[in-house]
């Protein structure tokens, strides 16, 4: 048995037996020996109807969170979400700077460029439960080394195998729906802010200032045990 077979296996049993955390630490390690990238968001979600994917989970590596926040102002114009949402498992490589060039585009390019992403690969696998999704996204910063043609087919095969032999996330005990948690307003100010407005956007739309905003939220948070938008989302599509 050769060396990667090796690795394939012991990733296998890591899976059945070992624990999320140390699973995904050695997955990305040998990625990385794979194909190399410099930054990854390794997410969980689900798809709803007309094609719409919301993200229940995301771990960051490389990137700030900012980005997935960034990012979900202008979604709706990135080719590679909507291919993404017709057909996850189909590996895309993309190379920002010429594949992202026309004016329809330009702010999705702009995104990752202020990001430090030049180049990254994406794809998914549909989950056991109706439509979930788990995903891999890799990036690489530098604009000139284009991921190789032998590195995108090795993905191809190595990203979907390393999201299906993860293990299972634990199930967190039931808790009180959000909107039993929170007052009206909190729920209002929080779902706004879930879907990508500002303190000084919801403020103007509630005729209230930015620090009565930003108190509310971090009220929201409290309430729900909640650290960034993303968990915030999440727990209130519940």
């Amino acid at each position: 048995m050769n060396e990667h077979d090796k690795h394939l296996l012991a990733l296998m049993e890591l899976g059945r037996t070992g624990a999320r955390a140390d699973y995904r630490r050695e997955a990305l390690a040998w990625l990385d020996r794979q194909i190399g990238f410099d930054g990854m968001v390794w997410g969980e979600g689900r798809q709803h109807a007309g094609g719409a994917v919301h993200i229940h989970s995301a771990e960051l590596r490389g990137r700030s969170e900012r980005i997935l926040t960034d990012y979900a102002g202008i979604a709706h114009l990135d080719p590679v979400a909507r291919r993404f949402a017709e057909l996850p498992r189909a590996l895309q490589n993309v190379a920002v700077e010429p594949d992202l060039a026309d004016a329809a585009t330009a702010p999705v390019r702009d995104c990752l460029r202020q990001h430090h992403v030049g180049q990254l690969m994406l794809c998914g696998v549909r989950s056991s439960d109706a439509g979930g999704l788990r995903w891999l996204t890799l990036y690489r910063e530098d604009r000139t080394r284009p991921f190789s043609p032998a590195q995108t087919q090795a993905a191809a095969f190595a990203i979907p195998f390393v999201l299906l032999a993860e293990p299972d996330a634990p199930l967190a005990p039931a808790g009180p729906d959000a909107a039993e948690l929170l007052t009206a307003r909190e729920h209002q100010i929080a779902r706004a802010y879930a879907d990508g407005a500002d303190y000084k956007r919801i403020a103007r739309q509630l005729k209230v200032s930015p620090t009565t905003v930003r108190t509310h939220l971090q009220s929201c948070f409290r309430k729900l045990d909640v650290h960034n938008k993303i968990a915030l989302r999440a727990r209130l599509l519940g």
